[in-house]
């Protein structure tokens, strides 16, 4: 939890799969392209995101984030990129009177919070716009 704003099971599940992502990956840092591919990941398992697909957000991690050619020698760590995106979702979430951030509010403040490259967006095949209007559409 950020504070007084606490996670959703759907949104420790994200951190999960960001984390998973970047191991796979043999990547030490869970980026902010992590963090938003985690989110994504889990809101398709929850089905109702149509777009991207989980092909595309896994490439579009690894496009964006590369991967390493051995597992890396400590655990997965989030990197401050990845940790000012949930700052900054946080943040608006406490400015709305907010408690507590899901996984689409996560890939909704991952987006706005400006630290993921455009290149993940431009492997995702889609446009930040584009994205965050799929994700407003998403009904939990």
């Amino acid at each position: 939890a950020v504070s007084d704003v606490s996670l959703s099971a759907d949104a420790e599940r994200a951190l999960v799969a960001a984390e998973d992502a970047s191991a796979r990956a043999n990547v030490a840092i869970v980026s902010a392209e992590h963090l938003l591919g985690g989110a994504l990941l889990v809101l398709n398992e929850l089905g109702g995101l149509s777009s991207p697909g989980s092909g595309q957000i896994e490439a579009a991690m690894r496009t964006s984030q590369g991967m390493g050619s051995e597992a890396p020698a400590e655990k997965v760590m989030f990197g401050s990129a990845a940790r000012a995106a949930m700052g900054f979702t946080a943040a608006v979430v406490r400015q709305q009177g907010g408690g507590e951030i899901d996984a689409r509010v996560l890939a909704i403040g991952t987006i706005a919070s400006d630290e993921v490259s455009p290149a993940f967006f431009e492997s995702l095949g889609m446009t930040r716009h584009e994205l965050l209007v799929a994700l407003q559409a998403f009904a939990n």
